[in-house]
């Protein structure tokens, strides 16, 4: 299982700590950790993107404290897990303001850390549903169902497009097919696998994703795909 953790920390001593507690509970358990450290909670908001399944966010900085941070952060991403650490606890009640899910009091111990972490995994565990593993040359990636918008075949290789980018395997789009039967997923044509949830209108056998994809719907699949789609908006 990988994780994508934000360290948000203008204190270096600080930053480490955090850093070495994770990968020591990576050690220590079946998970890995991809980290990404900002000294400055404005580096963390330029350009933000919802990648993150956890982030550990200092209230105490210069440029602008981690409540306000977090305030902004909620605007744009509403699922990512916020874990406050802080030198005074008075501090960290405010948390409940913006759906905290826990806070760390300075200087951080590690048995204390662990506790929140596995709390805060099991949450995530739940929260982010199913995911396919792809192995390609590069080695393995885990995409979320919930981040996947389409998947493509060309010749033997399939294209997972997510909101990250995208992802490159080998395989059938049949196969998949299968493999995703009930997870609301269907084929539009022969080329595309379209997640359903992210369908945001159908003009004649043109389909237009949330993102702003165009698809094209062909013939012989237009009955079947529009069923699929009206049983998954009366699932909503």
């Amino acid at each position: 299982m990988v994780i994508h953790v934000a360290i948000v920390e203008d204190e270096e001593i600080h930053q480490q700590a955090l850093r070495e507690h994770l990968l020591r509970y990576a050690g220590e358990n079946d998970v890995t950790f991809d980290i990404r450290v900002f000294d400055s909670p404005i580096l963390l908001l330029e350009n933000y993107k919802p990648v993150y399944d956890l982030i550990f966010m200092d209230i105490q900085m210069p440029d602008l404290n981690g409540m306000e941070t977090a305030r902004k952060l909620r605007a744009v991403d509403q699922n990512v897990l916020l874990i406050f650490v802080t030198s005074l606890a008075q501090y960290a009640i405010e948390g409940y303001e913006v759906a905290a899910v826990d806070y760390i009091l300075k200087p951080v111990q590690y048995f204390s850390f662990a506790m929140r972490l596995t709390r805060a995994i099991w949450r995530i565990s739940a929260e982010t549903g199913e995911a396919l593993t792809v192995a390609n040359t590069e080695g393995t990636a885990r995409i979320k169902l919930r981040d996947l918008l389409y998947v493509e075949i060309n010749g033997h290789t399939l294209t997972y497009h997510t909101h990250e980018g995208t992802v490159s395997g080998t395989g059938t789009l049949s196969a998949l097919e299968e493999k995703l039967r009930g997870k609301r997923f269907a084929r539009c044509n022969s080329c595309y696998l379209v997640n359903l949830a992210y369908v945001d209108s159908v003009r004649g056998y043109q389909l237009l994703l949330k993102d702003g994809t165009e698809l094209q719907i062909s013939q012989p699949k237009k009955k079947s795909f529009m069923q699929a789609l009206r049983d998954s908006q009366a699932q909503d």
